[in-house]
């Protein structure tokens, strides 16, 4: 009855008050499809290119002609000086540069490789421009190697040699898309939720303390659960809009459970309510534990991992990127994503339920006991 009593005190709290209703409706749908806005164009295109042809010979041109017709590159312009197409990613007219050595196409003459060149401060525009150069030369260098062994007749054909396949796992398309909306939109939520839950629990301080609350309310911890739940369904209800977004109105695929996704994303926000009422319940002030939960749950996608490498930073970075529960969901919703075995995912899971049995009640400790004897 007591958490019933909180659902429903929460529920008329914010039916009456139009600014935290629109916290936890009109905020996340504007920063949602903000970024939708911002990430939908989804691959990379157009990545544009110089070229640095030494040789211009025939293999040379048609390097030339293959970067020119790829629906990913765009050609800026050709040069034999290395110089002036360096000057260009300087100056951010290209991502990324190929030098075409001097006799490229001559069997006789020493072999100089094809050197790709991109500004490492664009990482992953240069990644993706690096590898459409290599298809693009190593088509037309495939090309030129089959009519090499036609012209030179029986004594140069070789045995097949097997084939190599590459398959990129959970990202197929190389979609920025894709990619950063499974990052941003939990990480989103995952601030906003827990600045509302902050926002509404703090309502309950007296004279910093909870002291009033402990006392005057049947069963404190049941309804104080009661009243938190509201914002864990509403983050939930967006971080299931979000990924309805991405894979059925994007197209994009998810290989394993989204069932399985959405209950990750529930522990996702039980976990972060808990957190927000322990700083609520160890500072007793709402701009204090605001401040914390901006600390926890801003800096948690940067050591998540999936952005920036984690593994072999040192400790200290390690330990945080591990207390953080936004890291185990992204841990299980990537091992979705991949279609991963099931062990991961529970132990990701169960790392998850630590932060409502830890954190969590012992928040309600301190607030409905110690709180009380205040």
């Amino acid at each position: 009855m007591s958490f019933r009593a909180g659902f429903r005190a929460e529920i008329a709290r914010l039916a009456r008050t139009r600014l935290d209703l629109a916290l936890l409706t009109v905020a996340p749908a504007l920063l949602l499809a903000s970024m939708a806005a911002m990430i939908f164009p989804g691959s990379l295109s157009a990545l544009k290119v110089v070229v640095v042809d030494r040789d211009g010979g025939p293999l040379a041109r048609a390097i030339v002609r293959n970067i020119a017709a790829s629906p990913r590159l765009k050609l800026v312009g050709v040069t034999p000086q290395a110089g002036a197409a360096l000057s260009a990613v300087r100056r951010e007219e290209a991502q990324a540069v190929l030098v075409i050595p001097r006799d490229v196409g001559s069997p006789r003459a020493p072999r100089q490789p094809i050197e790709i060149l991109y500004q490492a401060q664009f990482l992953a525009a240069g990644s993706l421009t690096s590898t459409y150069l290599r298809l693009a030369a190593g088509e037309a260098l495939a090309d030129a190697a089959g009519r090499q062994a036609h012209l030179g007749g029986i004594d140069t054909l070789r045995r097949a040699l097997p084939g190599l396949h590459v398959r990129l796992l959970g990202n197929a398309t190389l979609s920025l898309e894709w990619y950063l909306g499974l990052l941003l939109g939990p990480g989103v939520l995952h601030l906003a939720i827990a600045a509302t839950a902050i926002g509404s629990a703090g309502l309950l301080i007296r004279d910093k303390s909870f002291a009033a609350f402990a006392r005057d309310t049947p069963a404190p911890a049941s309804w104080l659960v009661g009243r938190m739940t509201p914002h864990v369904v509403a983050g939930t209800l967006w971080g299931v809009a979000w990924m309805l977004w991405m894979t059925l109105a994007r197209g994009y695929r998810l290989e394993g459970s989204l069932m399985i996704v959405v209950l990750g994303m529930v522990l996702l926000f039980v976990a972060t309510v808990s957190i927000g009422l322990f700083l609520l319940a160890v500072t007793r002030e709402v701009a204090t534990a605001l401040s914390g939960a901006v600390i926890v749950a801003g800096s948690a996608l940067a050591y998540s991992g999936a952005s920036l490498p984690i593994d072999g930073a040192p400790w200290p970075a390690r330990l945080w990127s591990a207390l953080l529960p936004l890291t185990h969901y992204l841990r299980l919703q990537m091992d979705e994503v991949m279609g991963a075995a099931l062990r991961p995912v529970l132990v990701e899971a169960g790392a998850l339920l630590l932060y409502p049995a830890l954190p969590g009640a012992l928040a309600l400790w301190i607030i409905t006991r110690r709180g009380g004897k205040a």
